[in-house]
């Protein structure tokens, strides 16, 4: 990173946001505080997660079936990260 200094403080150069879709991050922290407790308190089976994916239907009816799926995966990656609580157990 390139600084410039000036009378010997350095500053850095602002800060851009790279991400183009902002509403998406807003759809995160929303799907994240309505599927958490659903996801943590149940091991993921298929027809929980089909049940987790309809709610996100109904809550977003403009994304496509894809786009909800990507939703869920950034939910549940989240969840798997943080160590606080259970573990999701993903089974097939």
């Amino acid at each position: 990173m390139i600084t410039k200094q000036t009378g010997g403080a350095r500053q850095r150069p602002p800060i851009v946001e790279r991400r183009t879709n902002l509403q998406q991050r807003e759809r995160f922290e929303t799907a994240m505080a309505m599927l958490k407790p659903v996801l943590e308190r149940s091991a993921a089976n298929d027809t929980m997660m089909y049940l987790v994916m309809q709610r996100l239907q109904s809550a977003y009816p403009e994304l496509s079936a894809g786009d909800v799926e990507a939703l869920l995966s950034s939910v549940i990656r989240t969840l798997k990260k943080k160590d606080a609580g259970p573990k999701l157990v993903v089974s097939n």
